[in-house]
Order: structure tokens, then sequence, then C-alpha cells
């Protein structure tokens, strides 16, 4: 085993290359005048006033929270039945959806009805000509030609298959008749 004395000399000579550079002159004398002259003690207030502002950004923050949640626009009603839907909105569109179809409707701000299909086979007429309805179909706004129209959106594993088609209003009239009679007291759901 080496000896200390020698490990701590072998030490000292691997330092001395790495002196410091001199200090500029008058650098102590600096120094010692702002030792001497003190820094100015920070008053109590100016320590209490960062964690005032961060008290009052948090309780503002978490207002502003809880606005934009309570001000959110509630979610799309949902219609899913082991029978059919028959979804009405008088003045727009009437919509019947096939058994085990999903279907969901919100009115926006703007007045328009959008009515999107999530899955199965739904029937649509339209009660107005205008922009009044939206249709949706794997997400994206389809067209709908004429009064009536089918709507299929499939989906797989992977994938998912949306058809528009139009059709005569024989056959949509046929699936809300079809749709009214499953009804109690002839209602839409």
């Amino acid at each position: 085993m080496a000896d200390p004395k020698d490990t701590s000399e072998e030490i000292d000579r691997l330092l001395d290359g790495w002196g410091a550079p001199a200090p500029q002159p008058g650098f102590a004398e600096r120094v010692l005048e702002r030792a001497d002259a003190g820094a100015p003690a920070r008053p109590a207030e100016r320590r209490w006033a960062l964690a005032r502002t961060f008290a009052v950004g948090g309780t503002v923050g978490g207002l502003l929270v809880g606005a934009a949640a309570m001000l959110r626009p509630e979610p799309p009603a949902s219609a899913s039945a082991a029978g059919r839907t028959h979804l009405q909105v008088p003045g727009v569109a009437e919509v019947v959806g096939e058994p085990g179809s999903h279907v969901q409707w919100r009115r926006r701000g703007d007045g328009r009805v959008v009515v999107e299909v999530v899955q199965g086979v739904v029937w649509v007429r339209r009660t107005a000509e205008g922009s009044a309805l939206s249709v949706v179909a794997d997400g994206e706004e389809v067209s709908l030609d004429g009064a009536c129209g089918r709507v299929a959106v499939t989906r797989g594993f992977l994938k998912v298959d949306a058809a528009v088609d139009d059709v005569g209003c024989e056959q949509v009239e046929a699936a809300i008749a079809a749709a009214r009679a499953e009804l109690p007291r002839d209602r839409s759901r």
C-alpha cells in the first residue's frame, strides 16, 4: 500500500498546473467595500409579495378552469337500441335507425341540426329544404342530394366504411312507419 504522504505530494504536484489567474488590481478592496456597505435587508413585505402573486394567480386560474368546465357544450345525445330508433326534429328532419344502429345528434349554436351516424343503417328524410341539417358519417359531413337518403356505416377491426345513397322517399316513409308502429302512442325516442 502506498504511503499517504507520497500520495499527497503527488496530488500537490499535479494540481500545481491548475493555478488560478492573478486577481485584478483593487479586487480585494472592492469586495470589502461592498461587504462593509452591507446589502439592504429585504423587507417582509417584498418577501410576501411573491407568495401573494402565486396565490392570487392560482386562485384565478382555478376559477377560470372551473368556469370553462361548466360552460362547455353538452355532449351529443345518443340513441342506440335493439329495435328501430326514431328521431324527429320538427321542421328539419326525421331519422330512423335500423336495429343495432348508433346515432348521435345535436343542435349547433347557429341552429343547424347535426346527425352523426356512428354505426349501422339510418334513413333520413329532410322536411325542410336548405342547410338546416348536416349528416356526418365516419367523422365527415356527407351530402344528401335529395330529400331522402340512406346512410350506412360499417365498423370493422381496422377500417370504417361509410355509404350514402339517395333513395326514394317511399322507402324512408316505410321505415318511419315501421318505427312509429313500434312506439307507444306514436312518440319519438
